[in-house]
């Protein structure tokens, strides 16, 4: 690949007079893989990282300079003139961008030459040639801008993607010399912070057949613009590929080695008419509004064509935002998510013509909305009105994702769209057990402080969580599980073993340590030893999309008669974790239920899995904590479930009674869809089963009431749980944090069955770790093991 041009400024201002001297008959021909490379605004990240990246793949480009925005008093985010100089004397072209990044319209260009002028000025004044190349500052433009810049000396100019396409997309067209003017040059693509490597491809691939594409990138990160940023890593991704696949990148103005730049067509709109007509993409516009009254509601939104592709839609507002996400499960390739989380703004999406499925959702306590849409030339602006059919907070009821992989930067959007109250995003994470998550490399490279952070009055997340995910056990590749610590106060920077220094850390930060999931490895082993404060009971392996992850980790015990190894089906999966969940409560543990998704991760929403905790009072973060550790909660993946024992709701003061008395259980369930059954379930078994009546509310959900009396004869606890339909056989469930019946001098008898599963799963962990794992973690074993086996010896 060819090196940029490094020469010292008299030699280059020779060759730019060489340039313009050249006759037609001189041009070199266009090759294919022909592309230009441009920098607009002056970003710092244009010295510190795009300028080391491209010296080290021999690419040209153009960086266009401007003084606007913070440029003269913010040195973190804008380059000096030095730095400038820098570039231009490594052989980079300085272009203009007007001084105060001024848009160019009718309305402007009076005061056009003093803008370009003085970036000009600056340039000489600063040992850089004056620039001869431009750029459009916002991508507006007006043809009657030309003549200014060709009266000015300059010989080409860049524009953006529009208004062929959607300024929002990033999109455009190569430029076709003898069609483009060469100062009015189209983008081929505006980098985007949504773009993958496929869309960078779209772009360079139309670089052939005599078109040239001119790609436009901001900062590489751009922290003052975050709608037009670029990852470092991403933007590293882009040129490698350009690299590895034999791409010329040049600056703009080495356009003149192949095109004429007098040679100009005699109307210069000419061709973008021609596209836009010819456009195999029709822009779609919408709004997602409240049904009851109209205003812009924040959502999730699925856009699916007929050939079964998807589509991402972008933000229409400035001020708002739209996220894309993608994933797709490697064993279940049905199982997929592919959707776009909406702030509350108007939205745009290119769609061939042609019919289109759209689906927009909110959290649970919205409706979804399924609409057919015929998109042709024309049509009008889609409003999509989504029907609320409950209001959880107005009964003093908020929701919580628990275990979420999810960048701190997408929250404020997510977390609206999804109507998720708190979420606890795992900041730092290990897979190995010698390595501390603040090492791994895994947790987010822009770490967050310490503390909330709030969206709103409603909606906020903590910074400080972590997770411990063994995969690796020393050296070995050999699983042991995942463990949760929940709303610490410092990063963990100690690995996962011993397990006593973890604790002994969350404990004194007044962290909440978290069971992720049930069959793990050390699942059991872990109850025991750390007596850990949450259960995962709806947890990242329940999805909106289809069932997957099946064969997975330690099967389910006989004695649960679940067919199969417990991981087969979604209700088999879901099962076996409400009976490991109960072998433990009636053992004596007393963990709480808790929920996630590992959205982020997982082909899964944020909040798909909720925990909703009541609050006495007004919404607040550190309240809603307190709630979820003492247990006043219930999970869910869809119905709403209100249970009582005695007049107490979940977490309250335990009854204390005598034996033989009888509790009264109490329960309203109100469901999007009909329940299937209620449960009220009583030390691990069904107590009562209710037929659900499943009457009509007036938003038009499901409401179910079922009361019955239940007696104990020892200390006892009760939870409720109910099931409800959901098409193709799946299902949604919620389940109550349990209530615990004291009876004086009456302990809690663990079931035999129970207890022998446990003793015989932490032998199991013994024997298939005791090579591999240190002797520290076997003894921390061999301490689960006695308490098992004491439990074993009560049991009936």
């Amino acid at each position: 690949m060819p090196r940029p041009i490094r020469l010292p400024g008299a030699l280059l201002a020779l060759s730019l007079v060489r340039f313009a001297l050249l006759s037609a008959a001189a041009l070199e021909p266009i090759p294919d893989e022909l592309v230009v490379l441009t920098f607009d605004d002056s970003v710092a990240s244009h010295f510190s990282v795009v300028r080391p990246t491209l010296k080290r793949h021999g690419f040209g480009a153009t960086f266009f300079i401007t003084e606007g925005f913070t440029f003269r008093t913010n040195k973190q985010d804008y380059m000096t003139w030095a730095q400038i100089r820098a570039l231009s004397d490594d052989g980079f072209e300085i272009g203009n961008h007007t001084r105060d990044h001024m848009s160019v319209s009718r309305q402007s260009l009076g005061s056009l030459r003093e803008q370009v002028e003085a970036i000009s000025e600056r340039c000489v004044e600063n040992g850089i040639p004056r620039p001869t190349s431009f750029a459009y500052p916002g991508n507006a433009i007006t043809p009657e801008a030309i003549p200014i810049l060709k009266e000015l000396g300059f010989r080409f100019a860049r524009r953006g993607g529009a208004p062929e396409h959607s300024y929002e997309w990033g999109r455009g067209f190569a430029y076709e010399p003898g069609l483009d003017d060469p100062l009015l040059i189209p983008s081929a693509g505006d980098a985007r912070p949504d773009w993958t490597l496929d869309d960078f491809k779209r772009a360079v691939s139309q670089a052939s057949g005599g078109r040239i594409a001119v790609l436009q990138f901001h900062g590489a990160p751009d922290n003052e613009h975050p709608w037009v940023n670029t990852r470092r890593e991403r933007f590293e991704e882009y040129m490698a590929f350009l690299s590895l696949n034999g791409f010329k990148a040049i600056a703009l103005r080495d356009l003149a080695l192949y095109v004429d730049p007098a040679k100009r067509p005699a109307d210069p709109l000419a061709i973008v008419e021609k596209r836009k007509s010819t456009l195999p993409e029709v822009t779609v516009e919408g709004e997602v509004v409240d049904a009851a009254n109209g205003s812009p509601l924040p959502s999730r939104i699925y856009i699916q064509g007929g050939d079964g592709s998807w589509h991402f839609p972008k933000s229409a507002s400035l001020t708002g935002s739209a996220i894309r996400y993608e994933r797709r499960n490697g064993s279940n390739t049905n199982s997929v998510e592919m959707h776009t989380t909406l702030s509350a703004h108007p939205f745009r999406v290119e769609l061939a013509p042609g019919r289109h499925t759209f689906m927009v959702e909110r959290g649970k306590e919205w409706f979804p909305l399924r609409r057919e849409v015929v998109v042709a030339p024309g049509m009008g602006k889609l409003r999509l009105e989504l029907r609320r059919w409950m209001n959880m907070a107005e009964k003093g009821w908020h929701s919580g994702d628990a275990h979420n992989h999810r960048d701190p930067s997408d929250l404020a959007n997510v977390m609206l769209a999804e109507d998720v109250s708190v979420a606890l995003p795992m900041v730092d994470w290990t897979t190995t057990s010698t390595v501390a998550p603040t090492a791994s490399g895994l947790g987010f490279k822009s770490q967050p402080g310490s503390g909330w952070v709030s969206i709103d009055a409603a909606h906020a997340w903590q910074a400080r969580n972590t997770e411990y995910e063994i995969f690796r056990t020393g050296a070995a590749s050999h699983t042991l599980g995942a463990l949760l610590i929940l709303n610490h106060k410092t990063r963990f920077d100690i690995p996962a073993l011993p397990l006593a220094a973890v604790a002994a850390k969350a404990r004194a930060e007044g962290a909440l340590l978290d069971l992720e999931k049930h069959n793990w490895p050390w699942s059991m082993a872990l109850v025991a030893i750390l007596n850990v404060d949450l259960y995962e009971l709806a947890n990242n392996h329940h999805w909106e999309a289809p069932y997957a992850i099946r064969g997975w980790a330690v099967p389910a015990p006989a004695y649960m008669g679940i067919q199969g190894s417990g991981t087969d089906t979604e209700r088999g999966w879901t099962l076996y974790g409400f009976q490991a969940y109960y072998a433990l409560l009636n053992s004596g543990f007393w963990p709480r239920p808790s929920a996630g998704t590992a959205n982020g991760v997982h082909p899964v929403p944020l909040g798909f899995s909720r925990v909703y905790v009541h609050l006495d009072g007004p919404f607040d973060p550190d309240a809603w904590m307190q709630g979820l550790g003492a247990g006043r909660s219930f999970v869910t993946t869809g119905p709403m479930l209100f249970g009582q024992i005695d007049g107490k709701g979940p977490g309250e003061a335990a009854a204390r009674t005598d034996s033989g008395k009888p509790h009264s259980a109490e329960c309203v369930v109100r469901s999007e869809q009909p329940l299937e059954s209620v449960e009220l379930v009583v030390n691990g078994k069904v107590a009562r089963r209710f037929d659900p009546r499943n009457e009509k509310t007036l938003e038009g959900a499901y409401e179910s009431r079922c009361s019955t009396e239940f007696a104990v004869e020892g200390t006892s606890w009760a939870a409720w749980r109910c099931f409800e339909s959901r098409a193709e056989g799946r299902f949604r469930f919620a389940h109550t944090a349990p209530w615990k019946i004291e009876i004086p001098g009456r302990p809690m008898a663990p079931r035999r069955e129970e207890a022998e599963w446990l003793v015989s799963r932490v032998k199991e962990e013994i024997a298939r770790s005791g090579a591999v794992a240190p002797e520290g973690l076997i003894e921390d074993y061999r301490a689960a093991l006695r308490v098992y086996e004491e439990i074993l010896q009560r049991a009936r």
